[in-house]
């Protein structure tokens, strides 16, 4: 079996593992029924979403014949630069609220993931708009359908 083909496995069945185990937690959210759907709804249905995403992707790769790649391929500065965009979103949250936090990280992972040959100002102009309407239209989300506030920040709260 390839190097690719095992890591993919892998990768697959963690993130199985992973869904698996942050639904069990979420049986653990103490449930309050005042709001209408009871507080451990939306964790389990993200968490279940997983659970079916992870189960597609392992069946798939299954599916998918070997090809003897040995090369893994990756980018290992950009997947480090990822990790690193993570831990300053997490902590922006708290300064600068979710909108603005969300709207940061978006516009720069976006330019990171996108090869240099496809930053043209027209995939710019759409990044940056899908880096203010997504995080808009979630915090709206939250507000309006679930009564729930996400993080305002101390800047722009």
């Amino acid at each position: 079996m390839g190097t690719k083909k095992l890591t993919e496995l892998a990768v697959d069945a963690f993130l199985l593992l992973v869904g698996v185990v942050l639904f069990i937690s979420a049986g653990s959210i103490d449930t309050d029924t005042a709001l209408g759907q009871s507080s451990d709804f939306v964790p389990k249905l993200c968490t279940g979403l997983w659970i079916v995403f992870s189960v597609c992707l392992l069946v798939k790769e299954l599916r998918t014949r070997d090809d003897g790649v040995k090369e893994l391929g990756i980018n290992l500065g950009v997947f480090l630069l990822t990790i690193v965009l993570l831990f300053a979103y997490i902590y922006l949250l708290n300064i600068l609220g979710f909108t603005v936090s969300s709207m940061l990280y978006l516009i720069i992972q976006m330019l990171l993931f996108v090869p240099a040959k496809l930053r043209t100002t027209k995939n710019i102009v759409i990044f940056l708009v899908l880096a203010v309407v997504v995080p808009l239209a979630v915090n709206a989300l939250f507000v309006n359908a679930f009564s729930l506030l996400l993080p305002e920040g101390v800047i722009f709260g």
